[in-house]
């Protein structure tokens, strides 16, 4: 192996690679290009929603009724933001057929009596209307809707009890409160533990999460992998082929070897550049990124000579330009998604997710998360790294044993 001629090949493969718009294109653009588009839709955090509502309501006379309701409901906002947009319609078939034809999101109908029923002790039902023809919406929605009256219910108990209360301390015998040792706030207790027995609370648990940004700032690194290295190495050594730049090599003194650890270093170099440049870019577009730690560029040098093994491998076998770019864009097409490059794996189907947890590259950008992002030891992905680098090496060997086939064929 002639180091002279390695370097020789490396900064070949350099300046071409400055004539080849194309292929800066791939690998320099199109991931800023990512990185920007979902960097801008999803990274940023997501403001409240407005629902919009329609009600129908009959006016009563009783202390509490629809209207303040409705009232209340207009009124009511989130992060300075109103939670309802409400529009008022004289019956409730005009109600549904705007509800059908998609212009608001749901129908909130008061029956007739309904102040009356709830200020006078009795059950009083209010129905709710959504349009289920958009799942994600209809989950959206009447979480919001739901939610909302639910609340409402709370405080509707509450203040029943306060009015209980305030009956029992006035009319309650008082030889019975001290026979049986009561104070008002027991009772106040017992009250609610029946109107409410289970109290859920929310707590909040100071861990490392992930930001949007971060996530897709490792997504571009995946997707530089798994499309622009494999292209370059696989139909790089192809395109010498054809020139016969490879013949011409195998005849001096330099190896075919020589010229393939040219080759894979240059693409290394490029891709790895390449990389620096879209973190370099999260940085200056969103203000935030991710400078992977020592492990971490590990981490990316076993994926990239995976991603090279492989699409030399596939390169080689096909022997053809076209037929190497149709078949890395046939697999990693499908892989972007199912390997939890671009989709995290906690929503992907039970089915998928062995190919994110055994597929070397979606195995590495999740370790690579596990260890950048959600600070995890260097112990607790110890063993996926020699499982990436086990895959690695027996893709390597596939590949070369194919690399020294055409070379033979060369020679011949």
């Amino acid at each position: 192996m002639k180091l002279r001629i390695i370097k020789g090949i490396i900064l070949k493969d350099l300046k071409e690679l400055r004539r080849e718009k194309m292929a800066l294109f791939w690998i320099f653009i199109f991931p800023l290009m990512w990185i920007t588009l979902f960097g801008t839709i999803w990274g940023g955090e997501s403001p409240p929603i407005t629902v919009d509502i329609g009600v129908f309501y009959t006016n009563e006379s009783a202390p509490f009724t629809a209207y303040d309701i409705v009232e209340i409901m207009r009124n009511v906002t989130l992060e300075e933001t109103n939670l309802f947009n409400v529009l008022d319609f004289k019956d409730e078939n005009s109600a549904l057929e705007v509800l059908k034809s998609g212009k608001i999101d749901a129908v909130v109908v008061f029956p007739k009596e309904f102040g009356t029923n709830l200020t006078s002790g009795r059950q009083a039902k209010v129905y709710l209307y959504f349009d289920k023809s958009d799942p994600q919406d209809y989950q959206i929605v009447s979480g919001v809707v739901k939610g909302f009256f639910g609340e409402m219910e709370k405080e509707m108990k509450r203040r029943n009890l306060e009015m209980q209360l305030e009956y029992m301390e006035s009319y309650l015998p008082k030889e019975i409160i001290a026979e049986y040792n009561l104070t008002t706030e027991m009772i106040r207790k017992y009250m609610l533990a029946s109107a409410e027995p289970i109290v859920i609370e929310e707590k909040e648990v100071e861990s490392k999460t992930a930001t949007p940004i971060q996530f897709y700032v490792t997504s571009f690194i995946g997707i530089q992998l798994l499309f622009a290295t494999m292209l370059t190495v696989g139909s790089g050594t192809l395109e010498e082929i054809q020139k016969g730049t490879l013949r011409r090599i195998v005849a001096s003194p330099a190896t075919a070897w020589d010229f393939l650890m040219g080759k894979m270093l240059s693409t290394f170099l490029v891709i790895m550049f390449s990389i620096v440049v879209g973190l370099g870019y999260a940085k200056l577009l969103f203000g935030e990124t991710i400078i992977p730690s020592l492990l971490g560029w590990v981490i990316i040098f076993i994926d990239s000579l995976f991603s090279m093994s492989l699409g030399l491998a596939i390169a080689m076998g096909t022997r053809s330009i076209k037929s190497t770019t149709a078949v890395v864009n046939f697999v990693s097409m499908p892989l972007l998604f199912l390997a939890g490059i671009v989709v995290p794996e906690s929503v992907l189907p039970k089915w998928v997710r062995p190919i994110a947890n055994y597929f070397p590259l979606g195995r590495a950008l999740t370790d690579f998360r596990l260890l950048e992002i959600y600070k995890r030891s260097a112990s607790e992905i110890a063993p996926d790294i020699l499982w990436l680098s086990l895959a690695t090496l027996i893709t390597l060997i596939i590949a070369l044993v194919l690399y020294n086939w055409a070379v033979k064929r060369i020679e011949v």
